[in-house]
């Protein structure tokens, strides 16, 4: 065969345990549709399974007799940036996993579950129709809420503003000041900026613990009242999570506040990550796959070719 392999089959990571990634055929019909990251639904026993597409591949080490054709792609699902599908990839070889096992538990449930023979629609769509009124500012908080007024920076805050707003590309920036001294206040501000240069951008807040969230959301809706924020933790409703993760991989949702698994949501428009507390322990996760959601955040702002603030009183000492 002279030429590029034509690719004839679908590599599926699908959420099972060992995280294997299994290969399908597809018609010819679907090969203008399918590409990696497309979330596709497959056979999977006597039942069905919704998985993503991890690669296509032109061959199979797999007997062609056990090879099973994929259903189709999944409707309404979103198109994953492809500097999401590069991070799950560095963050797969760097830990020595696969790639479904690092993509799928990012992902919430409610999108990787097979629908019923009642439900309506998929799991994609459903989630959106919870509407923007499922990320928005906390307490009833709406667009039309007047923003808190900026408090006045201090000189050292000014100047930790100032060489921020230089920055041009990946760089990656050490906060440091002690607790109180209005580190939070600096990444609004820059935040604010970045948010005016494109109408499409979105920033990444990381903190290291859930109780940190609710305080942080206060103070960026306060601040933002006109941007959709999305928050993403392990102690949301499934519903809530699910829809929150969807507005901000479509980039409804211009900020988007989380622990450290959040560092694998997909952003199509990431202008500038944050990462507070840097030095907490709590960035490390220590089950399943094992990983440091500070290094790849720092990774992330790399292979997307924007600015990432690292915060703390006490920097860690590879930070320093």
């Amino acid at each position: 065969m002279t030429g590029k392999s034509v690719a004839r089959y679908a590599r599926v990571a699908l959420d099972i345990p060992g995280g294997e990634d299994f290969d399908y055929s597809f018609d010819e019909a679907l090969r203008a549709v399918l590409e990696p990251g497309a979330w596709v639904l497959v056979p999977w026993g006597r039942g069905r399974r919704i998985g993503l597409i991890a690669e296509l591949v032109h061959d199979t080490p797999v007997a062609l007799e056990r090879i099973r054709p994929l259903i189709g792609p999944v409707e309404g699902a979103p198109r994953l940036p492809a500097s999401w599908l590069t991070l799950v990839r560095f963050a797969a070889s760097y830990y020595h996993r696969s790639f479904g096992e690092v993509a799928l538990p990012a992902v919430p449930k409610l999108l990787r579950a097979v629908p019923g023979a009642r439900a309506r629609g998929s799991p994609f769509e459903r989630a959106r129709q919870r509407g923007p009124s499922a990320v928005s500012a906390p307490d009833g908080g709406s667009a039309a809420a007047e923003p808190d007024r900026a408090p006045e920076l201090t000189d050292p805050q000014h100047a930790a503003l100032q060489a921020l707003q230089q920055a041009d590309g990946f760089r990656v920036f050490l906060l440091h000041g002690v607790t109180g001294s209005g580190k939070t206040e600096v990444y609004l501000n820059w935040i604010a900026r970045l948010l005016l240069r494109a109408p499409d951008a979105q920033a990444l807040l990381l903190v290291p613990e859930i109780a940190l969230t609710p305080q942080l959301l206060s103070q960026v809706a306060a601040r933002f009242p006109s941007h959709p924020v999305a928050v993403l933790h392990s102690e949301l409703p499934d519903g809530e999570r699910a829809s929150h993760w969807l507005a901000a991989a479509e980039g409804r949702a211009r900020l988007v506040i989380g622990t450290r698994l959040a560092v694998f949501t997909p952003l199509p428009g990431l202008a500038g990550v944050v990462v507070d507390e840097e030095h907490d322990p709590s960035y490390k996760q220590q089950e399943g796959v094992r990983y440091s959601a500070r290094d790849l955040a720092v990774a992330l702002a790399a292979q997307c070719r924007v600015p990432v603030v690292l915060g703390s009183a006490t920097p860690s000492l590879e930070t320093w």
